[in-house]
């Protein structure tokens, strides 16, 4: 079984944003706690693979809430990932709004 084909399993979402940069993404909970450890939130986190990345390599994170609030907590330094986390919200918001 070839690294694509196992990463393609591995990941069950998928997305394309501007300049056909495709992602693959999952999605599980991550507990936001204060600084003496009581939660104070659950939030859905986003971990992004791009897919011409044969190695798995994890582009990057983001958080929302259950009520579709973006939470940013990792200061991204460069541009060009600003951007394309900028895309990758609003392409998750009309995936996700256009279920039925």
């Amino acid at each position: 079984m070839s690294d694509t084909h196992a990463q393609q399993k591995t990941f069950s979402h998928q997305i394309v944003v501007e300049g056909n940069n495709q992602f693959y993404y999952t999605i599980k909970p991550y507990e936001l706690s204060n600084a003496l450890g009581h939660r104070r939130a659950i939030l859905r986190e986003y971990n992004f693979t791009k897919t011409d990345d044969i190695s798995g390599q994890l582009f990057g994170k983001l958080y929302r809430t259950n009520e579709g609030n973006w939470y940013d907590m990792e200061a991204v330094q460069l541009a060009p990932e600003k951007r394309i986390l900028r895309m990758l919200k609003s392409a998750i918001e009309a995936k996700e709004n256009n279920r039925v």
